[in-house]
């Protein structure tokens, strides 16, 4: 049985068990398909993630992480996004044709693949990432890392991104430290950008800060993206102070629009 439709079958299963889950991702996915302008349109971009062989890419890599990392009962994490979620934010970046998009927080790479994939289909465009790794069995000064974060943590010797396909590196550029030193040169040196997505420390300060410092960056038109936005009430204290309508990606996911 393929990933795919083992997928689909867990699915349906806990829609039953789940009404109200099953209502929101329909909610979800509409609204997706509204900003993508059609359904066909956000059709079109899933099967462009089916056919790259992306996920199955990722699978491995993931079963890679487990074995390396998970079972050695380190208590770290992948840190991934899910699959529909990863779809999305690939969708969002297809529509967008970013030539400059930022993000901080990489981790192992699962959402910063996603997101390379679409530059790649596109054609164009550069994604920056911040990131402050936390590398398994490795010790670190108290107070390195947020209390509150899921501890996801990358196997000992490995580089962030490391389960990233080496092909759609050709567009990334990694930049490692706390995005509260590394964003602000960062997006002076790069001027108007496209994207910006917060994934980084979820804590209030974290978020309010990279907020502020990548919206007034965001050209006309861009996006904002977050996720774990229900972590603190900095997305929609934020949100509602730019006066706009949250696109979810996810329960926990979601994007402005400027």
């Amino acid at each position: 049985m393929s990933a795919g439709l083992k997928r689909r079958l867990y699915r349906a299963v806990r829609d039953v068990r789940d009404p109200r889950r099953a209502a929101e991702r329909r909610r979800i996915r509409d609204g997706v398909a509204r900003f993508l302008g059609g359904r066909d349109v956000l059709e079109r971009y899933e099967r462009e993630v089916r056919e790259s062989g992306l996920m199955d890419h990722l699978l491995e890599k993931g079963r890679e992480h487990h074995e390396a990392v998970v079972e050695t009962g380190a208590g770290h994490s992948l840190g991934a996004i899910g699959y529909t979620e990863g779809v999305y934010l690939y969708a969002v970046l297809r529509k967008l044709q970013p030539t400059r998009a930022v993000e901080t927080g990489v981790a192992n790479g699962f959402s910063t693949a996603f997101s390379l994939l679409a530059l790649q289909t596109n054609g164009e465009g550069h994604l920056y990432s911040i990131d402050l790794p936390r590398e398994v069995g490795r010790d670190y000064e108290p107070g390195t890392f947020f209390e509150g974060e899921g501890r996801a943590g990358i196997p000992a010797g490995s580089e962030p991104g490391w389960l990233i396909p080496p092909d759609l590196k050709e567009r990334w550029t990694l930049i490692l430290g706390r995005s509260q030193e590394e964003l602000p040169p960062l997006l002076e040196r790069l001027g108007a950008i496209d994207t910006f997505m917060h994934d980084s420390e979820h804590s209030f300060d974290c978020m309010w800060f990279e907020y502020n410092a990548g919206w007034p960056a965001l050209r006309a038109g861009g996006v904002l993206l977050s996720d774990d936005v229900n972590s603190t009430e900095a997305f929609g204290r934020f949100a509602a102070e730019q006066g706009r309508e949250p696109v979810r990606l996810a329960r926990g996911m979601a994007f402005l629009q400027k």
